[in-house]
């Protein structure tokens, strides 16, 4: 299996990348009590590749003498990942002033506080769908409607109906309801589809609202839509069908869709079918898996596929062949390792086995870098990486991994490729680590 140019020429990149990233936990802590922005801005986002948690403490000291809007992302984007607490009152404290500051860092804010579930920033948030930011008073409404702050539903209600409110607002007001479940709001909602016809994209928030409300009032209009000429209306309604189980044939209507002539229609039958798990749909997802002309409906037929009693089985047998697609076995892999499927360790052995005999490293460096994150369970691979003589890429990405977890069981293969390796980076590389080690035996 061939390769684009472009992901092959990034895990070049990615490769020389690492030979400069500063590993040692010494060295680390220095650069975060002493080092200039720039050099704890690398290893802020050196440190979330790892998902390393050892520097906690100064990090958040960081965050409180940071002046640069870029190293503030990094770290809320750090502590984020983690659904980590510890910037909660910054950030609060962040977006209540946002006067004459960047937009990325306040929206960056708001993301962190979303996804962290924090109960403390609801009003202020409330506060700021009426501010002078636009872009902020979106992303307040959004994050209210993922936050499911029902008690400012009413609130929210007020906005909508306010003639001064920008109508830009109105999708956005709508995908809120929706989150919330809010059926306070079906009466206005069903009264906003059938007054906008000549607003398809609108009527489409709509239908998805309703959808998540689940009111089977909605559902004249949802069985309307299916047959509708427009694919966004058409897909909408496909994607709202698990929320009226009691309502037409499921199984015929998802069959139907995912026959469907455009690629969205055919993604969001994917999607629906997520909930019901229809036995009779797996021959036909499997099929979209391998042979959708469209990347989005290979990957949301597999991502459904995942759902099933067998679905690990399924994910793992795409990420053990090598003659996957691309697109597919890259979601496969992303599975198998946030699910933690069992027989994810064994495949990706084979696959690395495979490329190592047949001197074809495309796969490798993927691999290299998305084992980093949980490199004590797949320790034992980067010795593979490490043979891979063809690929920079995968020994850097595993010299990396070998200094954070300190594999000192490798220590004689890096001995060898301090002085034999045939790329000068990796010598590097290979030589730090071992002064570093020697240091700490000491």
């Amino acid at each position: 299996m061939k390769l684009p140019f472009f992901i092959l020429s990034v895990a070049v990149l990615w490769g020389g990348f690492l030979e400069g990233q500063v590993t040692s936990k010494t060295d680390r802590t220095a650069v975060l009590q002493y080092g200039i922005e720039t050099e704890v801005l690398d290893l802020v986002r050196s440190l979330r590749q790892e998902k390393n948690l050892e520097f906690r403490d100064l990090l958040i000291d960081a965050y409180d003498h940071a002046r640069n809007d870029d190293l503030k992302e990094a770290l809320l984007l750090f502590f984020l990942d983690q659904k980590d607490k510890g910037l909660e009152d910054r950030a609060i404290k962040e977006i209540a002033d946002p006067e004459k500051k960047g937009n990325s860092v306040l929206l960056n804010a708001v993301s962190y506080l979303t996804e962290i579930e924090s109960q403390k920033v609801r009003e202020t948030l409330v506060t700021l769908t009426s501010g002078k930011n636009k872009i902020l008073a979106l992303a307040s409404i959004r994050s209210l409607g993922k936050l499911g702050a029902k008690e400012h539903i009413e609130d929210l209600l007020k906005l909508y109906r306010d003639a001064e409110t920008d109508p830009n607002y109105k999708p956005d007001l709508i995908w809120a309801f929706g989150e919330m479940k809010a059926g306070a709001a079906v009466e206005l909602l069903l009264k906003e589809y059938e007054e906008n016809e000549s607003q398809p994209l609108l009527r489409r928030s709509i239908l998805e609202a309703l959808g998540k409300i689940g009111d089977t009032r909605a559902w004249p209009l949802v069985e309307e839509a299916l047959a509708n000429t427009n694919t966004d209306l058409r897909s909408s309604a496909v994607a709202t069908l698990s929320a009226y189980p009691g309502k037409g044939n499921q199984v015929m209507l998802l069959t139907a869709a995912l026959r469907d002539a455009q690629g969205s229609v055919r993604q969001a039958a994917a999607q629906a079918a997520k909930a019901s798990k229809p036995l009779e749909l797996k021959e036909m997802l499997n099929y979209r898996v391998k042979k959708d002309p469209e990347p989005k409906v290979r990957i949301a037929a597999l991502q459904t596929l995942a759902v099933y009693d067998d679905g690990p089985a399924t994910v793992i047998s795409f990420l053990s062949d090598r003659k996957t697609d691309f697109t597919v076995w890259r979601e496969a892999l992303n599975l198998s390792l946030d699910k933690k499927y069992k027989g994810t360790f064994e495949a990706l052995k084979k696959v690395l086995e495979e490329e190592l005999k047949e001197k074809s490293p495309t796969l490798s460096p993927v691999i290299a870098g998305a084992i980093l994150p949980q490199r004590e369970t797949y320790r034992a691979l980067f010795g593979i990486l490490l043979d891979n003589k063809n690929s920079i890429p995968s020994r850097s990405g595993a010299l990396r991994a070998l200094a954070v977890g300190k594999f000192t069981e490798y220590e004689s293969v890096l001995k060898t490729m301090a002085i034999k390796d045939s790329d000068p980076g990796v010598r590097t590389q290979a030589s730090t680590i071992l002064k570093d080690w020697s240091g700490v035996s000491k």
